[in-house]
């Protein structure tokens, strides 16, 4: 009887029990969540959009990735006005802060030419295309196919950042006068046009951009840079990493606190990491360089060549991951997790974890990103496949068999109809205290029916280890629906079989827990009590798993719709 009363007290509640690692190393594996891509290099999101991540090839389109399924068609492709392959394409991908408002969104490309276009584009009234044209923001004249950079986005100031390779030609690492490779930009592109009588500079610069009212281009936020092959900015403290790929030597992590008032020099071409080179006539000594926080050799048996900037996890998936930078070496596909100390880090190997040596590998790590929740992503680019990383499933969260819960068992349907009852918010309860769910975390499907499912809208933290799980609209309880939580793969089945079950007999609540009690073969009940619930003709302890519905009454008293969940 005790377990007929949790159901009875747990109304609107699907039990679902959840055992998440809480220790301070959560084992991590990927999960691979698209394929058939075309040299993915880029993933992002929206600001606040929690169903979609966007994904950027490099032949020219980018893709939605939404609640799961890949978009055939593109939100965008500039195929037509991009040059691929190699270190050129389209390249970057940067929502404004104030998307839900305006729509506008940048891309940085390398276009027709072999130069780089930084552009602004719209979404159009359908939130899944942009509009197919855009306007130049910044264009950048490039003496060779190399060294693009092509990172863009937007920092905790608002501003856009631009990363700029050195072109191929090494002295313009430390150039700051005349041109803008080598160097990190920072503009303003909502405050008007600072260079009316340039047509490749449309965009206004920061007042508080360091070379502003001396010497140096305005636009410059930092330089000394080679390569900047992804750079990430700290979700939570506003950080920012800047991986910048070495030439023969060294490949080089280096790091700028939020509160920096920019004017950095990297190095290149006077160091490349930690070491002073012979590329161009430099006193190192004098140069005031800012040194790597990690920098790794190609001198290694694991043929390192090329480092892959990463992100900053800041999800809720794994907290004991939080502020933990994910990176990798583009050549030797080697993953690495680094937490920073008093500006060095420490290093950990996360391949074997990450990219395990199997069908689905991760090859050509082009770049990693991060949905609006925070999770992390990583772009094969040989295989055009994108994975995810999450904690492993062997010990992360295992769903319970059904039975668990008892959906609203007190509403009163009319004594003569069949009217239908749906519901659009249902409750899950946890093990665990449930962190950070969003509405992406779950999907829904009905069967046999062509109309779209509902939507998870919200989902609210209602006690201590039960959320509340909000619809679009109403599921129609004539229908089977199963609402699933892809984490856990919990799913909570909600609908109407009626069985054989006589509504007549039910009198109140009570005799709907008596006649769950009886399906549970917890307790006694009334003798007359069919508990062939399936239809199957004939009865068996399987059957408590279906839903049972009570609709309708012919004895003309109020009746009540009562259900235990599979």
């Amino acid at each position: 009887m005790s377990h007929a009363i949790r159901l009875w007290l747990t109304i609107l509640t699907a039990s679902v029990s959840v055992v998440a690692v809480r220790a301070a190393d959560t084992p991590i594996t990927t999960i691979r969540v698209a394929a058939g891509l075309d040299n993915p290099v880029y993933v992002t999101h929206a600001p606040g959009d929690y169903d979609r991540i966007f994904i950027v090839e490099q032949t020219g389109a980018i893709r939605i990735l939404k609640r799961g399924v890949l978009l055939a068609e593109p939100f965008l492709d500039v195929s037509g006005i991009v040059i691929g392959g190699g270190e050129m394409g389209l390249l970057g991908l940067a929502f404004h802060p104030d998307y839900a408002r305006n729509g506008s969104f940048f891309i940085d490309y390398t276009d027709a030419n072999g130069d780089t276009v930084v552009a602004r584009y719209g979404v159009s009234n359908d939130p899944d295309v942009a509009e197919p044209t855009g306007e130049t923001i910044l264009f950048v004249e490039q003496p060779g196919p190399n060294h693009n950079g092509g990172w863009i986005d937007f920092g905790p100031d608002g501003y856009l950042y631009i990363a700029l390779g050195d072109g191929g030609v090494s002295y313009f690492g430390q150039s700051i006068e005349g041109d803008l490779l080598g160097n990190l930009l920072r503009i303003d592109v909502d405050s008007g046009d600072a260079f009316p009588d340039d047509d490749d500079r449309n965009y206004a610069v920061p007042e508080t951009n360091p070379f502003v009212g001396r010497a140096g281009e305005d636009e410059i936020w930092a330089y000394g840079l080679r390569n900047p092959w992804r750079n990430a900015f700290d979700a939570l403290t506003g950080d920012l990493y800047i991986a910048d790929v070495g030439a023969g030597s060294w490949e080089e992590l280096n790091f700028q606190t939020a509160d920096s008032s920019g004017g950095e020099n990297y190095g290149w071409d006077c160091f490349e990491g930690s070491e002073c080179t012979t590329f161009g006539a430099c006193d190192c000594d004098a140069l005031g360089a800012v040194l790597p926080v990690h920098e790794y050799s190609h001198l290694t048996i694991d043929r390192h060549c090329s480092i892959t900037g990463g992100e900053v996890y800041r999800g809720c998936a794994i907290p004991d991951l939080a502020g933990t930078y994910f990176f990798a070496d583009f050549c030797s596909n080697t993953i690495w997790s680094a937490t920073l100390t008093a500006k060095a880090l420490g290093v950990r190997d996360r391949t074997v974890e990450l990219a395990p040596d199997n069908p689905l590998n991760i090859r050509g790590i082009s770049s990693f990103g991060r949905d609006a929740a925070g999770e992390i992503y990583i772009c094969d680019l040989f295989d055009g496949e994108v994975f995810k990383i999450v904690p492993d499933p062997q010990v992360h969260q295992t769903a319970t068999n059904p039975p668990d819960g008892a959906i609203d068992a007190r509403r009163h349907l009319a004594a003569n109809g069949i009217d239908r009852v749906g519901w659009d918010e249902v409750d899950m309860t946890f093990d665990t205290v449930p962190r950070c769910l969003a509405p992406a975390d779950f999907s829904v499907s009905v069967e046999g029916n062509a109309n779209p499912p509902p939507i998870v809208t919200d989902v609210t933290l209602v006690g201590d280890d039960e959320i509340r799980i909000v619809l679009d609209r109403v599921i129609d309880v004539v229908a089977w629906t199963s609402i699933y939580h892809h984490e856990s793969a919990a799913t909570l089945r909600i609908g109407v079989l009626p069985g054989d079950v006589d509504a007549s007999r039910i009198s109140g609540p009570l005799d709907i827990l008596a006649l769950i009690n009886h399906l549970l073969d917890s307790g006694d009940t009334l003798a007359e009590w069919s508990s062939d619930i399936d239809r199957s003709g004939s009865s068996d302890e399987n059957d408590v798993v279906e839903l049972i519905a009570v609709l309708g009454g012919a004895s003309g008293v109020d009746t009540f719709l009562g259900a235990s969940l599979p």
